[in-house]
């Protein structure tokens, strides 16, 4: 009755993510069961139970430093059910240097709101997604990998991605806010998410801020919202052109 009475209070009482939208009493509560921890463990324990991520990835322990990434850290992916090969640790290792280096540029409480806002988002996320666009590239290791990655590191800051987040904000429709363009380097793609996701935060404060208040304390705004376009980007491929 609360959570209702809260969505009812907004002056839209819908959240909207990229090019779709929900509302928000069924956002809220695919954001409150993702991030129920008992809830969680007793599915784990149950046979046939399907558990979601939190807090097994979120507070996986690896004994590594904010700006260091060691084999653990490369496993995380797994956990949100995008594990690396063999071969794309190895790719993970030989770029580790840079992607260190890269997230040593970036200080822990930098939020994404405010790099972009200030426009250091670009350079930032350069360091570290720039790796997809060298020569030879990364093998193995895509935008979903390499985020899922880099998310635990700087969770205030590197927004996850996969195909359904890709889908609600990716189209050649015109009510979606990226759209297809040839030979885009994958620092640029993911640039420009990062200021669509931002603007739909900072357009829709009260939703986020009452949608902040269904997770617990160390879960970053980011990451709620990946759950939101994850369950909104299951229903369906993103729309094309009329």
């Amino acid at each position: 009755m609360e959570l209702v009475s809260r969505g009812a209070a907004l002056r839209d009482p819908k959240v909207r993510v990229g090019g779709r939208s929900v509302e928000f009493e069924v956002a809220a509560r695919w954001v409150r069961s993702y991030f129920d921890e008992s809830a969680n463990r007793a599915a784990a324990a149950a046979k046939g139970g399907k558990p979601f991520a939190y807090p097994a990835y979120d507070r996986m322990a690896t004994g590594s430093g904010p700006d260091e990434l060691n084999d653990g850290d490369f496993l995380a992916p797994l956990l949100l059910n995008a594990g690396p090969t063999i071969a794309a640790v190895y790719s993970l290792q030989a770029v580790r240097p840079v992607l260190e280096a890269g997230l040593a540029a970036i200080p822990q409480d930098l939020t994404l709101q405010t790099a972009v806002a200030r426009g250091r988002h670009g350079p930032l996320l350069q360091g570290l997604i720039g790796v997809l666009d060298a020569p030879g590239k990364v093998p193995g290791i895509g935008l979903t990998k390499l985020t899922k990655v880099l998310h635990r590191k700087r969770p205030l800051f590197v927004p996850l991605f996969d195909q359904q987040v890709k889908a609600c904000y990716y189209s050649t429709h015109v009510n979606y806010p990226m759209h297809p363009a040839p030979g885009r380097p994958e620092a640029v793609f993911f640039s420009t998410l990062a200021e669509c996701m931002t603007r739909d935060i900072e357009e829709q404060p009260e939703q986020w801020e009452a949608m902040a208040a269904q997770a617990p304390d160390d879960v970053s705004l980011l990451r709620i919202l990946d759950v939101v376009a994850w369950n909104l980007g299951l229903d369906s491929p993103a729309p094309t052109t009329p």
